[in-house]
């Protein structure tokens, strides 16, 4: 059984009291003392809630060091990032250098190719008019002097046939003419048979003749006839053959330049 139980007497002015708690254990009860005690634990309450706050803020002061240790590592990769960018921008500036090196070697080659150009093209210059000069005294020299002449053209004819009657189933050769160095002639008269021709023979020793059928000149119904015709051999002679059945009459003249 618990209970109170006075006691008294005072200590400093203030009154004890002895109590019993429920497991009959004596307690001193001192109003002074509960107090304080109050008090303690108040501040006790304050500091507990102060150390609460203060471990929030030190979670949130771990969360933004976590953060910005975060953000410190993303900016060492992006410094690195960067740094092996520079190394290779600072590559291609020392090749671009190295470009620009072979350029200017280059140009100064190519400036020296000209120079030596221009002084070439200079002695040319010198020396076409050197030449021009020179062409202009030889003109003085032979103007009004120089004078050409060809030779005149001389015309030959030779009468072959003159009127010469030919008999049926008979031949005509003219006499061979030795054309020498005459390479074109031409050969006219008449012969009265329309339906006749007249052969052209061709000869290198004016004794072996052959016929150029390529030459062969054709009687129409005027019975007179003219052709000019190419001659390589050195002798040529003409030839009339009479199927008419009745005797014709024969006129042949060859004419050349030389």
């Amino acid at each position: 059984m618990s209970g109170i139980v006075q006691i008294v007497g005072q200590t400093g002015g203030v009154s004890k009291l002895l109590s019993v708690d429920s497991a009959g254990r004596a307690v001193v009860r001192d109003a002074d003392n509960i107090a304080q005690a109050t008090a303690i634990n108040t501040a006790l309450g304050t500091i507990d809630g102060v150390l609460d706050n203060s471990l929030i803020q030190q979670t949130a002061v771990n969360t933004a060091l976590t953060t910005i240790d975060g953000v410190l590592d993303n900016s060492l990769i992006q410094q690195t990032a960067v740094n092996t960018a520079l190394t290779t921008i600072d590559g291609v500036l020392d090749n671009s250098l190295i470009q620009q090196t072979a350029v200017n070697t280059a140009l100064t080659t190519i400036d020296g190719v000209l120079d030596n150009s221009l002084t070439q093209q200079t002695a040319v210059n010198t020396n076409l008019a050197t030449l021009e000069t020179s062409n202009q005294a030889i003109k003085t020299a032979v103007e009004g002097t120089l004078s050409v002449s060809a030779p005149a053209l001389t015309t030959s004819s030779v009468v072959l046939e003159s009127a010469t009657s030919v008999a049926s189933a008979t031949t005509e050769t003219t006499a061979s003419t030795d054309l020498g160095g005459v390479r074109n002639i031409s050969v006219f008269g008449d012969l009265d048979d329309s339906s006749g021709n007249i052969s052209v023979e061709v000869s290198a020793d004016n004794s072996t003749f052959y016929e150029n059928s390529e030459q062969t000149i054709y009687i129409d119904s005027s019975t007179s006839y003219c052709k000019s015709m190419p001659i390589d051999a050195r002798y040529v002679r003409f030839k009339y053959q009479n199927d008419s059945g009745v005797a014709k009459v024969w006129n042949c003249v060859i004419s050349s330049k030389s």
